[in-house]
């Protein structure tokens, strides 16, 4: 299976996360990586994974305010609705592979404790692609969700990933290439239980302490952050015409 990730050496910046939170996102290395997911918290508006809709630019991305409350429209959408009015051979299509692409991708971020063989495990944050795999493979936080709900051939649950005590762990074996290819990665499911709790007394007291829903871990940025990321992607002179267009005709 292949994912599409942005392993670009420039500085990437990665947007989803508030900056305290994003030093405990997991990086999946090279090899095998044994992941615990842990179930919702308490207090949270989502179970033990939240869907993300995000907004690429030339070197970083960003949450789409529509993740949160669906009614909500960022600058990206308003500007693809106005090049499709006035410039619709600007955005990509499927005979114009070089246009802007202004729509959103599909990410999702749920909480995991990375297991140690010496038991000293680690409290992190899984950002990935949920892609469904309409046009290429399955995002790996897809397929991980897949293999989390998979069912055999009589209808019963393959394994029990969720479980607060009697939950098995996820493997991820990754293999790395050089940019611009995406890694490949193998999702596997354990056997042995692993309680929760029992993981979560291994992590260090720093790291436990971060634990909180995970709406109170993604950042939000303003219209004015949006409308510069905008810019970057179309040029900050097209940006500024569609904006000042935009706000004459609401005058």
């Amino acid at each position: 299976m292949t994912t599409h990730s942005n392993n670009n050496p420039q500085k990437y910046q990665d947007l989803i996360f508030r900056p305290e939170f994003e030093k405990l996102r997991l990086h999946f290395p090279d090899g095998h990586t044994w992941i615990r997911i842990l179930p919702g918290l308490g207090g949270s508006a989502y179970g033990w994974l939240l869907p993300i809709l995000a907004l690429e630019f030339p070197g970083g991305r960003f949450v789409h305010p529509a993740s949160f409350n669906p009614n909500k429209r960022s600058p990206f959408d308003v500007a693809h609705t106005w090049l499709l009015q006035h410039e619709p051979k600007m955005l990509k299509s499927k005979t114009n592979k070089t246009g802007f692409r202004l729509l959103p991708i599909q990410l999702c971020a749920f909480w995991t404790i990375e297991y140690s063989a010496d038991y000293r495990h680690s409290l992190k944050l899984v950002l990935e692609s949920f892609d469904d795999g309409g046009h290429h493979a399955f995002g790996l936080a897809r397929e991980i969700w897949r293999k989390a709900f998979e069912l055999d051939e009589k209808g019963h649950r393959m394994c029990e990933a969720l479980h607060p005590h009697n939950g098995v762990m996820i493997g991820i074996e990754r293999r790395n290439r050089k940019y611009p290819h995406p890694p490949q990665d193998w999702v596997h499911v354990g056997r042995i239980p692993h309680c929760v709790d029992e993981m979560l007394e291994k992590v260090s007291q720093t790291e436990a302490s971060a634990l909180r829903p995970l709406e109170q871990v993604i950042y939000e940025p303003t219209v004015d952050e949006q409308w510069h990321y905008l810019g970057r992607l179309i040029s900050h002179k097209l940006a500024d015409r569609i904006r000042t267009a935009i706000q004459r005709r609401q005058k």
